[in-house]
């Protein structure tokens, strides 16, 4: 099963390390897009909590960009 259905299965949020396992990134970069707006988080403490949900939606909204021909600049 792909990771984005399994997400979208789950039904407990995620902690910053288990996502962090799951889309291979350091504790720096997640924490970073979370400040920057990119990808959702509740802040829990010193860490955060990833809805699954969420999270199945934004990868796949960056999967579908990664497939979308890229123009010249």
């Amino acid at each position: 099963m792909e990771l984005i259905d399994e997400l979208r299965q789950m039904e407990r949020y995620l902690s910053t390390r288990e996502v962090m396992q799951l889309i291979s990134v350091r504790r720096t970069t997640l924490c970073a897009w979370v400040r920057a707006g990119k990808i959702s988080a509740i802040r829990i403490g010193k860490g955060y909590l990833f809805d699954p949900h969420i999270l199945a939606g934004w990868l796949a909204e960056r999967e579908a960009g990664s497939r979308s021909p890229r123009r010249a600049a």
